[in-house]
């Protein structure tokens, strides 16, 4: 099954109205980017891990998962490209982030993304529409051009996750992962997605099923 963005949206409302908060789903996101890492690199033997976030929810996620990652071991460099978050969650997140490693407030540098090893993209996600404009433009390709392992949070930053198109700048991921069920877009753009990894976030079923046809 696949669920697109309205419909997505559609559900988090309806989890939202059941009790199910939007952090708890923020928090549940990005320990799975979290997890996906574990599961492919040891934290003794990993080089550092860029989290490069935008603004929005997304950003909030890539926040939990450096989080985590910083808790088990590994060595996180956390940089704003816009140089804060909004939002009430995505703040939360930072604070958590910060409190065990300031995070860098301005864009990183390529040469910064060269000493990665791995990179997470937390800069749109779903929130994108249309071409890409500065700083975020010349971040996509400093991401692009590092030879680090690249791990998109939900989405690839500007891809369209209904329609699969690519904008301007997008980011060319090794892995994704998506979280509830897999976006349309993502299946149809696999030069972009890489290896696609849907995770649950812990939607009640009776939430889930609405507007997706799951049972």
């Amino acid at each position: 099954m696949t669920v697109t963005i309205g419909q997505m949206k559609e559900i988090e409302r309806n989890a939202a109205d059941m009790g199910f908060s939007t952090t708890l789903m923020m928090e549940n996101a990005g320990r799975s980017v979290a997890q996906s890492i574990w599961e492919r690199f040891e934290p003794r033997v990993t080089g550092k891990i860029c989290v490069v976030c935008g603004s929005g929810n997304n950003a909030g996620d890539a926040l939990v998962a450096a989080r985590h990652l910083m808790l088990t071991g590994y060595n996180v460099g956390v940089y704003l490209v816009s140089g804060k978050v909004k939002g009430e969650n995505p703040q939360l997140m930072q604070k958590l982030a910060e409190m065990l490693a300031p995070a860098i407030k301005r864009p990183p540098t390529s040469e910064e993304l060269s000493d990665c090893e791995i990179v997470i993209d937390g800069i749109f996600g779903t929130g994108i529409k249309g071409d890409v404009a500065e700083p975020f433009s010349t971040v996509i390709d400093k991401i692009n051009a590092s030879n680090a392992f690249i791990v998109a949070v939900d989405v690839p930053s500007g891809l369209d996750p209904d329609s699969g198109k690519p904008a301007n700048h997008t980011v060319v991921a090794d892995l994704t992962v998506t979280f509830h069920d897999a976006k349309p877009g993502l299946l149809s753009a696999r030069k972009y997605v890489g290896e696609l990894r849907i995770m649950e976030i812990g939607i009640p079923i009776n939430t889930s099923s609405m507007g997706t046809g799951k049972p």
